[in-house]
């Protein structure tokens, strides 16, 4: 019955994460990965997600030491 609440399900999509390297290959082209907060559905989108916040991704971020 899992299908049927998918099926029915309007699909409130949220990011889970970004795609990265060679899985952007095996995921053909795709970018990021969203996920249905009502039934679970993951979704495979071309765009890449940019909440417009570098930290995380490589440490934090240097301090700048000129100005």
């Amino acid at each position: 019955m899992n299908w049927l609440k998918s099926f029915l399900c309007a699909h409130r999509y949220e990011w889970m994460r970004n795609i990265y390297g060679d899985e952007i290959n095996l995921s053909g082209g795709k970018r990021s990965l969203w996920g249905c907060t009502e039934c679970g559905k993951v979704q495979a989108r071309d765009d890449l997600h940019d909440d417009g916040d570098l930290r995380g991704i490589a440490g934090p971020l240097p301090e700048r030491g000129w100005d």
